[in-house]
């Protein structure tokens, strides 16, 4: 795990089908779940508290960072009570999401290594069936730290697919650049910050822009060169990464770009040129009042957008400034509306949890739902809040340790969270194991929802023979099926129902061979 190992040195300053735990504050090791037919499959269990009030419907969408190996390095798509619905196979993954490609829901995630803050991948974009119908992965001239060869260059936090079927995507590439500007030298690198949008099906370059050919000044970075906080000394070795994009999204014919390092974001047209900033200390273009403040924020995006007004939201880090990330204010959702005539701000949100405030060092994300709460993720804390409209906290979700020994302070992180619907019905086939020592059968079906019950079938070695022993509600990723006393001494089957639909089934298995046996149709 490239990206967790780098961020250690960075900061150096049976069946779980309801995993709601009270698991302490102060333990060392977080607990997992374990199945009998996806032996791999680690993920975390959730602590869920919710206080009653209504929620949005729709699937957790996680992509889980562990620093202390205590769960999978995977994707996975969770209930809010606790239950896996679908894990992806290990490696390194980032912002998960659901969006509409050609009029039908699809599933995208980034997938490739992480070296620090930058990432280098591709991006995988998912039918309902959980097959890849498309991969992006335009060709692009990128160097990587040490001259790292890989096969996509694709980074880590921006993989937006827009309305028109292209995407847009961040990358991060070493640059040779002057930083006598802020007391560097004239021969040194950074880390040029780009954009580029993509048509999806061809791979095609329809748009490029670069933060460092914008003509942004260096001088005006919040970020420190030297070896602070993982920010770079301009060698080649440690790039300086003066901007650090983390998000862009399509506003009309134009793109909302978001700098951490510089606490702005900017509206830029398609000629690559800044039509307006906004800068969370002393507003930019804009007059934002003091309790609209932000830094090292994540996650800019426009809602209800007119020609004279927008609903700007943040993930607002804001953990200190002076010195760097000092816990001396929490994260928050922040939300806003502004005035693109006037210029002027009005925060119209600011999510906090009283009870509990929060001081990630990195990542996060702001969603608002169509309910009108809003779905908060703490980054670097492993923890999840959906706050009702009027700020209230209805639920909170806990997903690591809080406070470990690691020098990053941190068991696992998740990059952004999101609440969505979505249905799927995979293409592989359920799975069944028998335990015959103790006559039990256990059945999954890893990405399958709305599953409501499973049909256990006995028979000879043909299909065909088999007969129906017991329909049973399906409970949560992994249902279990007591043999003992169902007179099925040759073979079983399983077959997954969603309401009153028969989806499909497992193969036959043996009941009463020697050890474990696992089935697929």
């Amino acid at each position: 795990m490239p990206y967790v190992r780098t961020l250690l040195s960075l900061f150096l300053l049976g069946n779980l089908s309801l995993c709601q735990s009270d698991v302490p504050a102060d333990a060392e090791t977080w607990p997992t779940q374990s199945f009998k037919t996806e032996t791999s499959f680690r993920p975390p269990v959730l602590d869920v508290t919710k206080s009653g009030a209504p929620l949005e419907d729709g699937l957790l969408m996680i992509t889980l960072l562990p620093v202390t190996n205590e769960v999978e390095n995977a994707a996975a798509i969770m209930t809010d009570t606790g239950d896996l619905v679908w894990n992806s196979p290990p490696g390194g993954y980032s912002n998960m999401v659901v969006s509409t490609l050609d009029s039908q829901p699809v599933l995208s995630f980034w997938n490739g290594t992480s070296l620090g803050y930058q990432g280098y991948g591709f991006i995988s974009i998912l039918d309902q069936t959980y097959t890849e119908i498309y991969r992006v992965c335009p060709d692009i001239n990128v160097l990587a730290p040490l001259g790292t060869r890989f096969p996509c260059y694709i980074d880590i936090h921006e993989s937006y697919i827009t309305p028109q079927g292209t995407m847009l995507l961040t990358v991060y590439n070493i640059t040779n650049a002057d930083l006598t500007s802020i007391n560097g030298t004239e021969d040194g690198w950074i880390y040029d910050n780009l954009f580029y949008e993509v048509d999806i099906k061809t791979n095609e370059t329809l748009f490029r822009w670069s933060a460092y050919e914008s003509g942004i000044p260096l001088s005006a970075t919040k970020a420190v060169l030297g070896n602070v906080a993982g920010f770079g000394n301009g060698t080649l070795e440690a790039p300086f990464d003066f901007y650090h994009i983390n998000s862009v999204q399509p506003v009309g014919s134009d793109y909302l770009v978001n700098s951490r390092h510089y606490w702005n974001t900017y509206l830029v047209d398609r000629n690559g040129t800044i039509k307006w900033e906004i800068n969370g200390i002393d507003g930019g273009d804009f007059d934002v009042p003091e309790e609209a403040q932000f830094s090292w924020q994540h996650m800019a995006r426009f809602e209800n957008v007119t020609d004279t007004d927008a609903i700007l939201t943040y993930f607002n880090n804001f953990n200190g400034n002076e010195p760097f990330f000092n816990n001396s204010h929490p994260a928050e959702g922040l939300e806003f509306q502004l005035n693109l005539v006037d210029k002027t701000a009005t925060v119209l949100k600011n999510l906090t949890d009283p009870d509990e405030p929060i001081y990630p060092i990195a990542a996060g994300s702001h969603t608002p739902l169509p309910n009108g709460n809003t779905l908060v993720s703490y980054g670097t804390y492993p923890s999840i809040k959906e706050f009702g409209p009027d700020g209230d906290v209805r639920m909170s979700i806990r997903f690591g340790v809080n406070e470990t020994t690691n020098p990053a302070g941190f068991s696992s992180l998740a990059y952004r969270t999101y609440r969505q619907e979505w249905v799927g019905t995979p293409a592989a086939p359920p799975i069944a194991v028998v335990d015959p020592d103790n006559q039990l059968l256990y059945v999954s079906w890893n990405g399958a929802t709305g599953i409501t019950s499973w049909e256990i079938l006995c028979g000879n070695s043909t299909e065909q023979s088999a007969v129906s022993l017991a329909t049973i509600p399906s409970t949560g990723f992994e249902t279990t099926f007591n043999l003992a006393g169902s007179n099925c001494g040759g073979f079983v089957q399983a077959a997954a129902y969603r309401d009153d639909v028969r989806l499909r089934s497992t193969g036959l298995i043996s009941v009463s061979a020697n050890g474990q046996r696992r089935s697929r149709r």
